[in-house]
């Protein structure tokens, strides 16, 4: 026998392909209302609106007798709950195949584009209502080995869609202008991602769209750095939306993504699994588009100011790591990690230090003859090449004053080893500058130095 928790998790699924249909029917007819009232096609917006009306009827009826608590009063079984669920929704099923079929037969009074396959995408998904009703009412198993031979894990679902009830008009001064993103949609019917890419797109999302689990990872690797929100169904073949979830927030490339996961599942362990394992947000089907609306926008504006804040804090460590090179050109490294440090008042003593100013000869009148620029070079070349023995002898370079390099010796050593280090400097910079009036890189022919 079935215990209670395998029971409750079958009446969810039940729940779930039963929600799929009606939220097509819901759906589709909520968008062919909002392209009929634009044409101006008023009688048809009255017989949608029956159609709709039938579908909400629909749903109730499935709330209703299709609670977890209606398994515990009397001898309640899956199958004669779904025989309740059938004899209750009679009526508004048939309203709903009648008016679509109507409908179809009258689409020449129209010239919507998508009249046509909309209400024929109703009237499919009222059919496909009776048929996952009759799955339930024929659930009769004892046991797991039975649900295996059944095949009731994957083959009974079908079309799941999203509801988007009408927005409540909001007064003057009310409404919010909504923040636009890229949206990857992932469902495994490809008439609910449709039906989200209409909606979306209409609101000026860019919406890309996927079917399965597999096709949402190539999606999320084509659009890595450019996507901004995650709508993700849970039940889906090839790869579900738990494992998609998972993945997502596992990789660091995608760790920051927004995820809304939409599915019919209303039971609470599908709603805490996913919450745990990282979505953002959990939308259970149907639902009003205001929620949907606000829950994107909402996903959307974090996700873009968190991508802000990112960018700026990148701009602040450049700037900072340019700050500090600057300090450490002019300061001793010591000295400038001090005054990071929050030190005002710096002053050390060094005995037995040697001080070295080199001092190139004639640049003055020779540099009368070149341009500003020209002058920078040579001086940038020539001290770029000073830096480097500096830092070959553990020399501190102090500053540079016009063409004078001014270091000193012995700071971080003995003096013996300061005076000697200094000395192998200064013959390396004389051999150096012969380099550059060699090779003609600087710019000022027969320069010397000269020592103080």
């Amino acid at each position: 026998m079935l215990d209670e928790r395998t029971k409750k998790a079958f009446l969810s699924k039940a729940r779930h392909n039963l929600k799929n249909p009606v939220n097509a029917i819901l759906g589709y007819s909520e968008m062919l209302v909002e392209d009929c009232e634009d044409a101006g096609y008023k009688e048809t917006i009255n017989d949608l609106n029956k159609l709709h009306a039938a579908g909400k009827e629909i749903l109730t009826q499935i709330e209703k007798h299709l609670d977890d608590k209606n398994l515990d009063q009397g001898n309640n079984t899956i199958m004669s709950m779904g025989r309740a669920v059938e004899v209750s929704i009679r009526t508004p099923l048939n309203t709903i195949i009648g008016l679509s079929e109507l409908l179809l037969g009258d689409e020449k009074n129209t010239d919507l584009e998508n009249f046509s396959s909309d209400v024929h995408k109703i009237a499919e998904s009222g059919h496909m209502l009776t048929q996952e009703l009759n799955a339930i009412i024929d659930f009769n198993v004892s046991g797991l080995e039975d649900i295996r031979m059944q095949n009731l894990n994957t083959e009974n679902l079908t079309m799941v869609k999203d509801v988007m009830d009408s927005i409540q008009p909001l007064g003057p001064g009310e409404r919010k202008s909504k923040t636009t993103g890229s949206i990857l949609v992932v469902d495994d019917n490809e008439n609910n991602t449709e039906l989200l890419k209409k909606r979306l797109g209409k609101q000026g999302h860019a919406v890309t769209t996927a079917n399965n689990g597999k096709e949402a990872l190539v999606q999320l690797m084509t659009n890595e750095n450019s996507l901004d929100l995650l709508l993700l169904d849970i039940v889906m073949p090839e790869m579900n939306g738990y494992e998609v979830l998972k993945f997502i927030r596992s990789d660091k490339r995608f760790y920051n993504l927004p995820v809304i996961m939409i599915s019919s599942m209303d039971d609470t362990d599908s709603i805490y699994r996913c919450i745990e394992i990282g979505a953002d947000d959990y939308i259970q089907k149907p639902f009003e588009q205001a929620i949907l609306d606000a829950r994107i926008t909402s996903c959307i504006e974090k996700k873009q100011l968190r991508d802000n804040e990112i960018a700026l804090m990148t701009e602040l460590e450049k700037e900072q790591e340019k700050s500090e090179n600057l300090l450490l050109n002019i300061l001793p490294h010591d000295i400038a990690e001090r005054l990071k440090a929050g030190e005002t008042d710096i002053a050390t003593k060094h005995d037995n230090i040697t001080i070295l100013f080199a001092d190139i000869v004639n640049f003055t009148p020779q540099s009368q003859n070149l341009s500003p620029n020209k002058v920078v070079n040579i001086l940038n070349k020539i001290f770029i090449s000073f830096d480097n023995l500096a830092e070959k002898f553990s020399i501190e370079k102090i500053k540079t004053i016009g063409d004078n390099y001014f270091a000193v010796g012995g700071l971080y050593s003995t003096g013996y080893e300061g005076a000697k280090n200094i000395l192998e400097m200064a013959k390396e910079m004389i051999d150096s500058i012969k380099n550059i009036n060699i090779t003609g890189d600087a710019g000022i022919q027969n320069s010397l130095l000269k020592w103080i």
